[in-house]
């Protein structure tokens, strides 16, 4: 009954689908549906598949141009084209005649709005307001052209206008119901708009058919919650669901063995690994270096990936704008002698180290913690894999957190923020020089110069072994055959009417 009475309190008055609409509805099997669709606040890997459908940011991201959707090229979105003025100034000219799901027209207000309650020191947008912190003010010049001010030289202004914390929200709605109302009845000018939210249950969404974008081409779209992989695939081999997310590499050929449905997949984020160096145990580098290399990284992509997680060369991505990949960087090495040297040269006397994780956040995350304590075992280490809810609410004061999974951003593809945002956390204690050389890398427009500074940043990174990466893991998707629809990286699902269409 409760959960009845709080899905009812939660529902925003729409209009009913017409009943004479002919396209077909579609439902989509997740792990979680949670119960904050704020974007600025709804950011973890779960969140975004679901905003992304709707919301818009001013500058789009355009993932129809790579094959298997791992890079995008950016395009206009809310705005229709936007002018550098100075190395700090932007100006951008919005869209006329978009209006949000419930019929306010989009103005530069709204722009101003969404940005400054992120921007605002005393605001709950943490994370976001990590990733915009380059912002200095957004204007409104007229109805219809805002203009941004960045603190330094931005050269990743665009990319973060694109991200899912830039998604534009309408003021006058968001301050009548305020900060909780809104994430739990949340109104964008996406393709699809909000019908009702059951917090660990579904997501209930409907067509927005006067989308800027194109009318989209099915009339409903439903993320329902089933944790369980089994059951998820269930659901699609029964027709409970159009499409499934999550699939670990041991379900794939069960999936395909149904005659209904297919595997559809794109690389996603890094997997990494993150030591808590205020915690005694785990002060000393030599043995943060030792653990990373006795990590075996093409064993686990093998074993547990099925050799399609790739592993990164060290703490970069290919993806990165052009000049700032170094190929030549080694791929992390596997030494399980070099690490029980090391091993015997620390401070390291047998205490215990907790890897702590998550039952089913990560696709195989409780199997590779497994494997790798393992590992770990096997060169002298007293590990032991902690499975934890709230593992990323855990204290850097907390003794049982000495090692946790988690991973980064492969977008914006840029290292100020995969490189630096990942790792200028609150678990690096010596990352002071890190820092400082972040702060002139975000600040550069010289790409020959920004390499430098990244390069240099990658070497702090590797000596001091806060942690380590482990591969870049594919995503996999059970679809049903008739269903033409790619997922792009960064686990974001695209229902736009330009990448779903049904096949009679």
């Amino acid at each position: 009954m409760r959960r009845l009475l709080l899905a009812m309190a939660i529902m925003l008055p729409t209009l009913a689908v017409a009943q004479d609409d002919t396209r077909p509805p579609l439902t989509v099997g997740v792990n979680t549906v949670r119960s904050n669709f704020d974007p600025g606040m709804a950011l973890g890997n779960v969140d975004m598949p679901i905003t992304y459908n709707m919301f818009d940011t001013l500058v789009a991201r355009d993932f129809s141009k790579s094959k298997d959707r791992t890079s995008y090229e950016l395009a206009p979105g809310l705005a229709q084209s936007w002018k550098r003025i100075d190395d700090r100034t932007t100006v951008f000219s919005l869209r006329p005649g978009v209006t949000f799901h419930n019929g306010q027209p989009l103005t530069s207000a709204d722009v101003k709005f969404t940005f400054d309650r992120i921007l605002d020191p005393a605001s709950d947008y943490v994370e976001a307001r990590n990733l915009l912190k380059v912002i200095e003010t957004v204007d409104a010049v007229d109805d219809l052209t805002v203009r941004i001010t960045t603190k330094g030289p931005s050269p990743i202004l665009l990319q973060l206008l694109a991200y899912h914390s830039s998604e534009i929200v309408p003021k006058a709605y968001f301050e009548s119901v305020g900060e909780s109302g809104f994430g739990q009845k949340p109104v964008g000018t996406g393709p699809f708009a909000f019908v009702k939210l059951q917090p660990d249950e579904s997501m209930e969404l409907k067509a927005n058919d006067t989308y800027f974008g194109g009318r989209p081409t099915i009339s409903t779209l439903t993320f329902k919650a089933i944790p369980e992989v089994s059951a998820r695939i269930t659901a699609l081999a029964n027709g409970e669901v159009d499409i499934v997310n999550s699939l670990p590499p041991d379900q794939l050929k069960a999936v395909e063995s149904l005659g209904c449905c297919e595997i559809r997949s794109t690389l996603a984020n890094h997997h990494y690994i993150q030591y808590n160096t205020y915690n005694p145990v785990m002060a000393d580098k030599k043995l943060r270096q030792a653990l990373n290399l006795a990590i075996d990284r093409q064993l686990l992509a093998d074993a547990l990936w099925d050799g399609k997680a790739t592993i990164p060369h060290s703490a970069q991505y290919e993806g990165w704008e052009p000049g700032l990949y170094n190929p030549d960087r080694p791929t992390p090495p596997f030494d399980a002698d070099k690490a029980r040297e090391l091993l015997e040269e620390s401070s390291y006397k047998g205490q215990p180290i907790y890897y702590v994780t998550h039952p089913s956040y990560y696709t195989n995350g409780v199997p590779v913690a497994e494997a790798i304590v393992e590992m770990w075992k096997a060169i002298g280490v007293n590990a032991s894999v902690r499975v934890d809810e709230g593992w990323t609410k855990l204290a850097k004061d907390d003794p049982v957190l000495t090692v946790r999974n988690s991973s980064d951003w492969v977008v914006p593809t840029d290292p100020a923020v995969t490189l630096y945002m990942t790792w200028s956390k609150d678990l690096w204690k010596d990352e002071a020089q890190f820092v400082e050389l972040a702060a002139q890398g975000e600040t550069t427009l010289d790409v020959k110069r920004r390499y430098g500074i990244y390069q240099k940043m990658i070497d702090i990174f590797e000596e001091d072994a806060p942690g380590t990466y482990l591969y870049r893991a594919p995503d996999f998707y059970g679809v049903r055959s008739a269903i033409e629809w790619l997922p792009n990286t960064e686990y974001t699902m695209d229902f736009r009417a330009s990448n779903i269409h049904f096949n009679k």
